[in-house]
């Protein structure tokens, strides 16, 4: 992939271009996107099981199992045959600065835990009696804690697996592009939060009057929540990349009003023979 490690600044509506864009992917082969991002999940949540270690080997492979499905939707973007090559490119030969960022990633989120622990004490209730409301409660008072880690994770992991540039490197463009393009973000997450909250909320609320049909809308949103939304989230790390970083192929430049002159765009390889014959 040709990248230009100068990032691009997009008007803010390209964050929604963001979406639409992994939901386009989606759509070229839902069961690819969705199986790739079940993994991923499934991946760091048995990884976090172990004992002791378990924190710390998430951390270490967030990065890579970013890359992978990264590549999974380059697969398809680029219509490529499935093989486990291309969704293992700029893993393997990256796999040094790859688990350096994981350690980042690992420091960061030690940080927000402490911050959170230090600013909202754990209320005195049992396990037992803890709902969905804690549980919400404490997502919301995390949200705009773990925001600042997920924009300086957002690009690095794809800028260091498509250049093999260094970890500090990668940070530092990463964080650029994030600066030069906070309006496309803002609207980004304003569109993820609608349609992952705030649309389901509310077609609970306008047919969900009788209790049981209210279950079934609440298994069901969550079942297109899990199956259709977080694949096309994951697709849109993709697409977000691509229009920031991807290189333009240069336009061809136009000829000068009023020159008898061949236009430039016809010079290629031919045009030094045609003078000769010219010259003769």
């Amino acid at each position: 992939m040709a990248v230009n490690l100068q990032a691009r600044a997009l008007p803010a509506l390209a964050g929604w271009s963001w979406i639409s864009g992994g939901f386009a992917l989606f759509r070229r082969n839902p069961p690819l996107m969705t199986a790739l991002t079940m993994g991923y999940l499934l991946v760091m949540v048995f990884l976090n099981i172990v004992p002791l270690i378990g924190p710390v080997l998430v951390a270490v492979c967030l990065p890579v199992m970013s890359v992978i499905v990264f590549n999974g939707a380059r697969l398809l973007d680029k219509q490529l045959d499935v093989s486990t090559e291309v969704l293992k490119t700029g893993v393997a030969e990256n796999m040094r600065p790859l688990v350096q960022l994981g350690f980042v990633h690992l420091a960061g989120s030690l940080v927000v835990v402490l911050i959170h622990t230090l600013l909202f004490a754990a209320p005195d209730v049992p396990l037992a009696e803890a709902d969905e409301e804690a549980f919400t409660r404490t997502l919301m008072q995390l949200l705009p804690l773990v925001l600042p880690l997920i924009l300086i994770m957002w690009f690095p992991p794809y800028l260091i697996a498509t250049q093999g540039i260094k970890l500090g490197k990668a940070l530092f463009f990463g964080a650029v592009a994030v600066l030069r393009n906070a309006g496309a973000f803002i609207v980004y997450f304003a569109g993820a939060a609608v349609l992952g909250v705030g649309l389901p909320v509310l077609v609970i609320q306008l047919i969900g009057n009788d209790e049981g049909i209210a279950s079934l809308l609440r298994i069901g949103v969550r079942m297109t929540l899990l199956f259709v939304l977080v694949p096309t989230l994951a697709a849109s790390l993709y697409v977000s990349f691509q229009q920031v970083f991807a290189q333009l192929p240069e336009p061809e430049p136009e000829p000068e009003a009023g020159s008898d002159s061949e236009p430039d765009s016809l010079s290629g390889p031919d045009s030094g023979p045609r003078k000769d014959a010219a010259d003769e």
